[in-house]
């Protein structure tokens, strides 16, 4: 295997086989959480009035190995909403980030805003778990899915009811973007070196199709960065690792929302 995106692909297709053979999709579809009604994530990015902030919840990455283990998921959901996020992310993969097998059900029920089911979705078998599992919208990775595999999956998305994040970061992985994703996040970490630079971002902008929702993704600790990505037509961000590492994720998801609000109030002042 070349790189860590290669070793989580490989490890997510023995995971999916063997859950595909212990519940079908029929024993997905019959489950209490496929009925659930879907939020719009676009409207709540679009309709948000502190900044679109989607929060994350995860226990650990290959980058940063253990964030916050012991996390109260339905707690830390709760903080964050308070707090004034748009939407909640959540992470599903066991291996790589510790997710544990309920965190995403603890989250649904916690909180009313839309979820993200956060995961390396490579199968039509995936897309069905998030539905059964009540996420509004899932995240498909350029990176590891072909132009084929990423249309036919938002495509199953949007027959499920289920929206879609495109996550890109860089030029060839824009060539692949589907016209059935209603989002697009552009990646400032790269996920074969896992390498921060918010530069990406303000790169990749001008070459994303005109009119689809932008989200920013990764490495965003400065409300600075907010403010100047809003001026470059980014709606939305999601933001996991600096909430997750304080002590108290939500107090910091409200207190970085405020200081927000106090930055672009000075910037607008200052161009008045």
């Amino acid at each position: 295997m070349d790189n860590i995106l290669d070793r989580i692909v490989a490890h997510k297709r023995l995971e999916i086989d063997r859950r595909a053979e212990q519940f079908p999709v029929e024993a997905l579809m019959d489950s209490a959480g496929y009925a659930h009604p879907r939020r719009s994530l676009c409207r709540a990015i679009e309709e948000s009035k502190d900044f679109g902030i989607i929060a994350e919840f995860k226990r650990k990455s290959p980058s940063q190995q253990d964030i916050n283990l012991e996390a109260d998921p339905a707690a830390v959901a709760k903080g964050y909403v308070e707090a004034g996020a748009a939407a909640i992310s959540c992470l599903t993969d066991v291996q790589f980030f510790g997710a544990k097998p309920d965190d995403i059900d603890k989250v649904r029920a916690a909180v009313s805003v839309p979820i993200i089911r956060k995961d390396f979705i490579i199968d039509r078998y995936q897309v069905h778990e998030a539905r059964a599992m009540g996420a509004d919208a899932i995240l498909l990775i350029a990176a590891c899915l072909s132009p084929a595999q990423l249309n036919e999956l938002a495509e199953e998305a949007e027959e499920l009811g289920l929206q879609v994040i495109c996550e890109v970061h860089n030029e060839d992985e824009v060539a692949k973007i589907s016209p059935s994703v209603d989002i697009i996040g552009i990646n400032n970490r790269d996920l074969t070196t896992f390498k921060v630079d918010i530069t990406t971002s303000l790169e990749l902008e001008p070459m994303l199709p005109p009119g689809i929702l932008r989200i920013s993704e990764s490495g965003i600790e400065d409300p600075q960065t907010i403010v100047k990505l809003r001026r470059e037509k980014f709606k939305g961000f999601l933001i996991g690792t600096y909430f997750m590492r304080q002590p108290d994720p939500g107090l910091a998801c409200a207190e970085f929302i405020r200081k927000t609000h106090t930055i672009e109030a000075t910037y607008k002042d200052a161009i008045a």
